[in-house]
This record gives structure tokens, sequence and C-alpha cells, in this order.
């Protein structure tokens, strides 16, 4: 048990946010909530029906991250989606009326601000966050793959000494 609980405590933040996990972590509960239920609990046509079948092409989009990418390329397409989904959330909700975002701010001092959102918002808010968090963690990761493929850096690195070789050679011309 102290073991366990050891190896859980040494853990950091980067291997906590696996974008391969938190693919699956948001994707069943958003496919099964988002968009099955209420397409089954609604009648065809209606806002709400709309709505999850918008649900039912994120979670194909996630599906589709999860089963046909990798790398460097799984982490940064999780990041563009989950961060877009994160601020689509909060867009729809400052533009809706009553939609339960709120920004009040006293123009005398003590200058107080205040911001209230609506707490049902809070799970989807930290699912979609957490995923493109992970996204953004491992945006440049190395692909561990046995790629023989060469990154750009190393490319212009390696023309650049060659280029310098160069000048030294007509310098000394």
């Amino acid at each position: 048990m102290a073991g366990t609980l050891e190896k859980i405590l040494k853990t950091d933040l980067k291997s906590m946010l696996n974008p391969n996990i938190w693919l699956l972590i948001v994707a069943i509960p958003h496919t099964l909530f988002g968009a099955l239920v209420p397409m089954y609990q609604t009648a065809y046509g209606s806002t709400e029906f709309n709505a999850a079948s918008y649900g039912l092409v994120t979670a194909v989009m996630l599906a589709s991250i999860y089963f046909f990418s990798s790398g460097k390329s799984l982490a940064r397409m999780t990041a563009c989606l989950g961060t877009s989904v994160f601020l689509w959330i909060i867009l729809v909700q400052v533009l809706a009326e009553g939609g339960g975002f709120q920004v009040e701010a006293e123009l005398a001092p003590p200058f107080i601000y205040s911001i209230s959102l609506n707490v049902e918002l809070a799970p989807p808010l930290i699912l979609w966050g957490m995923l493109g968090l992970s996204g953004f963690l491992h945006w440049n990761m190395v692909d561990s793959e046995g790629e023989d493929t060469v990154d750009d850096d190393s490319k212009d690195d390696s023309s650049l000494d060659e280029i310098m070789q160069l000048q030294d050679q007509v310098d000394e011309e």
C-alpha cells in the first residue's frame, strides 16, 4: 500500500495529463450524456436534438484523434479540440441571455468585480479544460516510435554549420 501511495505522489503533472487517457475520460461521458441520451430523449428536429447531434460529431472527432493519430499530432489535435470546445462553452454562455454567466464591476472604490458562472457548467469546463491542457503539455513531445525522421530544427542547425564552415574556408583563402 505504501509503495503504491509513494508512486502516486511521485508522479508529475505531465504524466497525469496524458492526452490518450484524457481523450477517453472526455469521450465516454461526452458521448453518453452529451450526445446519445439527449438524442434518444428528444424529438427529431428540436433544438436539443440538433445540439446533441453536434455532440455526436464531436464524439466522432475525439475517437478519430484517439485511434488514428499518435505522438505530436495527437497532442496538438487534442489541444486544439479541447481548447476550442472549452472556449465555445464559455462563449455560448456569455452570448446567451440569462445563460448563467454574469460579469459585474463596481467603478467606485473598493472596485469590486464579480464573475459568476452557472455551476452546471463546471464538469464540462473541467473536462474540456483538462483535455486541452493535456494536449498543450505534450505539444512538442518527441515521437518515440522508432521513426527515422529528422526534426526541422536539427536540419536548420546542420545547414547553418555547413554555411559557417564554408564561410571559414572562404576567409582562410
